[in-house]
């Protein structure tokens, strides 16, 4: 501020200390940097490199577990306040979750499974779900087809698309697994039922 207001006046920093009645001492003891600021400098430098070269999708956690693979340890807490300091603010990714339904049936079946207890006998009731699976590669979509009365899984089926194919694989190889008889096909992922015809 000392060093502001002589630039601005035009006077010596002796001026302006004796107008402020403040000691010289004090102006250059401040001027002076701290152990601690020129380690904040170094590592600012650092850390501005690193985020960089993430292109600003590394936050303080990250650029942490980066720092210590380089054998340098350092409190999250610091990188936080340093990159505040250097107005560097990370990307928040948009968070995506595909939809594996649209939550609509065209043709709703009926419910048969609605109010009636859980199946005792085997391959009476089987249920098919889709879930999705991230990876490096993209999302992969996975079908299960379970027997409800065992609980097991008896076909799946594994792809990087939703199509119809996914469900029929799945069920085809439940159908080698365990041939069906009148066996009823519940859909959890949008609720309608099939009744197989006997195999």
């Amino acid at each position: 501020m000392i060093q502001l207001i002589a630039q601005k006046t035009g006077g010596s920093v002796r001026q302006v200390c004796a107008v402020l009645g403040q000691a010289r001492s004090s102006f250059y003891h401040a001027a002076t940097p701290t152990a601690t600021q020129v380690a904040d400098r170094a590592l600012g430098d650092l850390i501005e490199v690193v985020f960089r070269r993430h292109r600003r999708r590394y936050g303080y956690r990250r650029l942490a577990q980066e720092l210590a693979d380089r054998g340098l340890t350092c409190a999250p807490a610091r990188i936080r306040r340093i990159m505040a300091q250097r107005a560097l603010r990370a990307l928040q990714p948009k968070t995506f979750v595909p939809q594996t339904s649209d939550g609509r049936a065209d043709k709703p079946s009926p419910n048969l499974l609605f109010g009636q207890p859980l199946p005792v006998a085997p391959n009476h009731t089987w249920a098919g779900d889709i879930t999705f699976i991230p990876t490096s590669g993209g999302w992969l979509y996975l079908a299960v087809v379970i027997a409800l009365c065992s609980r097991r899984v008896v076909g799946w089926s594994l792809a990087d698309h939703l199509r119809s194919d996914l469900v029929l694989d799945a069920l085809r190889q439940a159908l080698q697994t365990r041939p069906a008889h009148q066996t009823i096909f519940h859909d959890t992922e949008r609720p309608s039922h099939i009744v197989l015809p006997v195999i």
